[in-house]
């Protein structure tokens, strides 16, 4: 399953949020600025995961950045 909504800008900047549920983990790379951490996520998951689910939320640029 996926979910995208998004919410308008109140105090906080609008953000998109991407919701992923029930996803099997095969094959799938987290990087960050030091590297490939994904050795470190998969070690941090209970033995056993099977399916994780996640959610990715970014920051949209404000109407106000248009101008």
């Amino acid at each position: 399953m996926i979910k995208i909504t998004e919410s308008e800008e109140k105090i906080t900047p609008a953000k998109k949020s991407i919701k992923l549920d029930g996803i099997f983990v095969k094959d799938l790379k987290f990087v960050d600025e030091t590297g490939n951490i994904t050795q470190q996520v998969i070690d941090a998951l209970p033995e056993g995961t099977e399916q994780v689910g996640f959610k990715i939320t970014v920051e949209l640029p404000s109407d106000e950045d248009d101008e």
